[in-house]
């Protein structure tokens, strides 16, 4: 049974912190296709959020084909792009009470070892363990250098695992040039956006796929609240078709009232318009590194999804099975 939570805290919309989690179950498995939801009044109440905000995050998955609210049967699963398999140890495995440990110790005891060799036995079994993890590792893939460099230090360092990054360009190169070594791969793991990208990519190979959830961070937040919002502000992203889900986003993070001139990365016209006439840059990673180049020297340029989302770590490392 899947036990939400959401960080009241955190500035990130409760609504999109919904949306963020039922997909990261979606992509590990742990929601099936055709599975049904729980009703979105239920798990209002469970999480003492209003009901709108639940059910603004379904609407937000239903736009995006992976569920489907239907008047009698609910809100289902729905995937277009097959699923992403749940690793067999994440799947079965549990943790050991303390309790396991005292009896085991108290089985060998009894059969009449020593103390010093039940610890000599603990000792070794450990550093076969330390060893056998250290020579597993992930893949982290973006479409962006830039952050996969980023990013897969952050998580080389917050997972204590080894981290291959990995162009998205590349990923299949690499998956071929990895041969033997392909046994010791935990999982592939990306970012939201390119999540049915990289299940297109595998296809049918039983590679567990993993989506990382990146947004503000408090200290770039720190930085835009100080400019101001009654300011004017730019945004530019890769794409058209992701102009009016950023939108969305950023309102749902500055409120309506956020002054905003949008443009995609292609539209050389309108890019040199927004920048001629902002007092602030917000962008996506993948054109992070060639606004900083393009902006005037006067005009700061903000990331907008320059952290990973505690959260998401959090779950990405318990599916793992890796110690916190």
């Amino acid at each position: 049974m899947i036990r939400w939570y959401l960080d009241k805290e955190s500035k990130v919309p409760l609504y999109l912190q919904l949306k963020d989690q039922i997909k990261y179950h979606i992509s590990t498995g742990g929601l099936q296709d055709n599975q049904q939801l729980p009703a979105v009044n239920a798990l209002a109440k469970e999480l003492a959020i209003n009901f709108e905000t639940a059910r603004k995050a379904y609407k937000e998955l239903e736009k995006e084909g992976l569920i489907s609210m239907q008047r009698a049967k609910g809100s289902l699963v729905t995937l277009q792009h097959g699923q992403a398999r749940l690793s067999k140890r994440a799947a079965t495995s549990e943790r050991p009470a303390p309790s396991d440990f005292a009896d085991f110790v108290g089985r060998r005891l009894r059969n009449g070892q020593s103390a010093a060799e039940i610890h000599r036995e603990f000792e070794s079994a450990l550093e076969t363990a330390v060893a056998e993890r250290n020579e597993q590792f992930i893949v982290f893939t973006e479409c962006n250098a830039l952050q996969v460099q980023e990013i897969s230090a952050q998580l080389k360092d917050a997972l204590q695992i080894q981290v291959m990054p990995t162009l998205l360009s590349d990923l299949d190169k690499t998956l071929a040039e990895l041969g033997v070594n392909a046994g010791r791969l935990k999982a592939i793991v990306t970012t939201g956006f390119h999540l049915n990208d990289v299940r297109a990519l595998l296809s049918s190979r039983p590679i567990d796929i993993q989506v990382l959830v990146t947004n503000m961070s408090p200290d770039t937040r720190r930085k835009i609240d100080e400019i101001g919002m009654d300011k004017k502000f730019g945004f530019i992203c890769r794409d058209q078709e992701s102009i009016a889900v950023y939108n969305d986003l950023l309102r749902a993070e500055f409120g309506k009232k956020i002054r905003l001139s949008s443009a995609h990365l292609d539209d050389e016209t309108h890019v040199e318009a927004v920048l001629g006439s902002v007092n602030a840059l917000l962008v996506t990673p993948p054109v992070y590194k060639e606004m900083k180049k393009r902006a005037p020297a006067h005009l700061p340029v903000f990331n907008v999804f320059d952290r990973i989302d505690p959260m998401s770590l959090r779950m990405l490392k318990t599916h793992l099975q890796l110690s916190t």
